[in-house]
């Protein structure tokens, strides 16, 4: 009874340390301290053994690609080649159409592994821009890089971790039952575009275009004349992605780093002239890097606390004995494990470690479960007690108040939705 107590307080603990804005490390501690003295494990040994080895497991696998994918997105950046993808959209496609070139370039910087940390500093004044532009409601701007990457996320062949993590334990390649992954792409997507426009259109009728336009702050913008062209654009995203394909059978670690080093290779040799200091890019998009992967570790070193939790074993029992199909099974526990350690990774870590054998055990299409499995997390993993939900909403200058709404609205309820539709064509025997 008092581990049980001692769960829901550290979780409730957990989320108010974020929303104050507390480090995710310092956060990660203190709910693993509680959880270590309400469940009557060793204080010491479960900080200094249980919770670091967590950290150090995630560290010693991660390392290197996240530091390549925070130089990847520092170059990208200052090179602006994002910014030339998202004004040529916006010029073929059209004013209607600034949620749409908002998504795509959302979507492939996602899929190329910029994890969500740095796409936002990539893409947020980018999608700033773009709005301000269009008389637009900004308070839409965490929805829209959320959203956005929700659809790149479990992709097949994205480099993002949430499509990784699964083929550690499942031996599955990236692109693992290809077809749920775009049923699911396809349906977020849809919602996304669909409840951007409806949510305009209120704004619209609710406020003035001055009103709309006293909400953003004055940024510097880019020049046009600045910009690098469309196709030297394009290339290194076109390379990286192309590089995964052609090389995920060297092994999904070993894919990413080389694909990400022909990406970063690639932008030095064809847009030197436009990095104004390259050994500064190169170390600040490597800190940015570490940095993100440590707020990552701290996660998965509290999720180590948690499978060694009495109470949390229990919710763990309960997951099993769900008396459902193993794959929608699969989808439930996933999306309850990731909505109490507010981590789409973490979710998806304690699920496999926990679950992982005992599914591929029931004789489950490995495939169709690495699929569900990474689009399950994507659920609830942006509760108001997720550093990327809070982080975007912090950067984009948003209150939890004011934009949360439509981070729920347009991205939570759409993915739920998709990853149901998933995982019953899975039951039904569409695996592929």
């Amino acid at each position: 009874m008092i581990a049980t107590i001692g769960l829901i307080t550290a979780i409730a603990v957990l989320v108010f340390l974020i929303i104050k804005g507390i480090d995710m490390i310092t956060a990660t501690v203190v709910t693993a301290a509680i959880i270590l003295v309400t469940s009557g494990l060793a204080f010491f040994e479960g900080l200094l053994v249980t919770y670091s080895e967590g950290i150090g497991t995630f560290v010693a696998s991660w390392f290197l690609i996240l530091g390549f994918g925070g130089v990847f997105g520092q170059l990208v950046l200052e090179t602006g080649l994002a910014t030339r993808i998202a004004k040529t959209l916006t010029e073929k496609l059209g004013v209607k159409m600034v949620g749409l070139v908002i998504l795509l370039c959302t979507f492939f910087i996602t899929l190329l592994g910029i994890n969500g940390y740095i796409m936002v500093f990539v893409l947020y004044p980018i999608a700033d821009n773009l709005l301000r532009q269009n008389k637009m409601d900004r308070r839409l701007l965490p929805f829209l890089l959320l959203g956005g990457g929700a659809c790149a996320n479990g992709f097949a062949y994205s480099l993002d971790i949430c499509n990784v993590l699964p083929s550690n334990y499942l031996g599955t390649s990236l692109g693992a039952a290809p077809v749920l992954s775009f049923i699911f792409t396809g349906i977020v997507a849809v919602c996304y575009f669909v409840y951007f426009n409806y949510a305009q259109k209120q704004s619209h009728k609710k406020h003035t275009d001055e009103e709309l336009l006293a909400m953003y702050q004055d940024n510097s913008q880019t020049e046009e004349e600045e910009l690098p062209g469309i196709i030297a654009s394009v290339i290194p995203f076109a390379a990286v992605l192309g590089a995964v394909v052609a090389t995920s059978s060297m092994g999904t670690p070993t894919s990413i780093l080389f694909s990400l080093a022909i990406g970063i290779g690639l932008i030095i040799i064809m847009q030197r002239k436009r990095i104004k200091n390259m050994k500064s890019a190169i170390k600040t998009g490597s800190n940015s890097g570490l940095s993100s992967m440590l707020t990552v570790a701290a996660v998965m070193g509290l999720s180590r606390v948690l499978g060694a939790s009495p109470a949390f074993q229990n919710v763990q029992q309960a997951v099993l004995n769900m008396n459902m199909p193993a794959y929608l099974k699969a989808f439930f526990g996933t999306s309850v494990l990731t909505g109490l350690t507010g981590s789409a990774i973490s979710g998806e870590t304690i699920f496999m470690e926990s679950f992982g054998q005992a599914f591929v055990d029931m004789g489950v299409n490995v495939d169709a479960l690495h699929r569900i499995v990474t689009e399950s997390a994507l659920v609830l993993n942006k509760l108001p007690n997720s550093s990327v939900a809070i982080l975007t909403m912090s950067i984009c200058g948003c209150s939890l108040k004011e934009s949360y709404k439509h981070i729920i609205l347009g991205t939570m309820i759409p993915a739920f939705v998709a990853g149901l539709t998933v995982a019953l064509l899975a039951t039904m025997g569409f695996v592929f």
